[in-house]
C-alpha cells in the first residue's frame, strides 16, 4: 500500500471511530466530515498538507446565505497534546502544542490520528454546546470583535443575520449596514452586499425574513447536495 493510501486509510478508520457515534458523516471519500445542523454545520477537516500526514480544522458553517462551497465560518486549525486537550491558539513560546500529524511509519500515525480523531470529536462537543440555538449565535458573533483571520464583512452579516432571527432589530440592522459599502470591490462583496441589503428590507417583517432565511438554507444545502432538512428549526429558536 502507497504512503498516501496509508494516511487517508488511517484517518479515515480514526474519524469513523471517533465521528461517526457523534452523528457525523463523511464527505463522500474526502478527509472531511460533517455534523448537519439544518441552519449550519460543524466541519471536521483533516487538511492533507506537503509533509505526509495532515492537520485538523474544525469549525462551524452557518448556512443562511447563498454559496456553492464549504466554509469555515467560527473555528479553524486545531493545536493538540498528547493527553488530548486542546486550544485554537496556542500561548505564544509555550511548547508541547501540535498542528500536525506527520507520517513515519504505520502503526505510529494510527496511534497520533486517533488521538487527533479524539480532539475533533471534544471540538464538536464543545461547538455543540456553545450554539445550542440561534440566540447563542447571536450572542456570540455580536459580543466579539472581528478574529485576524476573518473579514469584517462575513463577521457583520453573520452577525446581522443571527440578531434578525431572534428579533433585535436595532443591532442587525446595525450589523447588515456594515455589509453594504458604497463601492464593493470583488464579487463575493457585491453578492454578500446584495443578501445584506435584501434582508435590511425585510426587517421590519420578521414571518417574511424567517421565510426568506429558510429559503436560502434550502438552496444553499441543495448546492452543497445536502439532503433536505426535514427537522431543526423551531426547536432551535430559528
Amino acid at each position: 500500500m502507497s504512503r498516501s493510501k496509508e494516511i487517508n486509510r488511517s484517518i479515515t478508520a480514526a474519524a469513523g471511530s471517533a465521528l461517526r457515534p457523534l452523528g457525523l458523516l463523511q464527505k463522500g471519500r474526502s478527509r472531511t466530515w460533517y455534523d448537519d445542523r439544518a441552519w449550519w454545520l460543524i466541519i471536521a477537516e483533516f487538511q492533507p498538507s506537503h509533509n505526509p500526514g495532515t492537520y485538523l480544522n474544525v469549525s462551524a458553517m452557518w448556512l443562511w446565505v447563498e454559496r456553492d462551497h464549504w466554509a469555515f465560518d467560527e473555528g479553524s486549525r486545531l493545536y493538540w497534546r498528547d493527553d488530548g486537550s486542546f486550544v485554537t491558539r496556542p500561548p505564544v513560546g509555550e511548547p508541547g502544542w501540535s498542528e500536525h500529524v506527520g507520517f513515519v511509519k504505520p502503526d505510529q500515525f494510527f496511534r497520533d490520528i486517533t488521538v487527533t480523531a479524539g480532539v475533533a470529536a471534544a471540538r464538536i462537543a464543545e461547538l455543540r454546546a456553545q450554539f445550542p440555538h440561534v440566540g447563542a449565535v447571536a450572542e456570540s458573533l455580536t459580543s466579539r470583535t472581528t478574529r485576524p483571520d476573518e473579514s469584517p464583512l462575513w463577521h457583520a452579516y453573520h452577525a446581522g443575520v443571527a440578531a434578525a432571527i431572534c428579533g433585535d432589530v436595532t443591532q442587525a440592522r446595525r450589523q447588515l449596514t456594515r455589509v453594504v459599502p458604497a463601492d464593493p470591490a470583488a464579487g463575493w462583496q457585491r453578492s454578500l452586499a446584495a443578501q445584506a441589503s435584501e434582508l435590511l428590507g425585510l426587517l421590519d417583517d420578521r414571518v417574511a425574513l424567517r421565510e426568506r432565511l429558510i429559503q436560502t438554507v434550502s438552496q444553499t444545502r441543495q448546492r452543497l447536495k445536502l439532503p433536505v432538512a426535514a427537522s431543526g428549526w423551531d426547536e432551535t429558536g430559528f
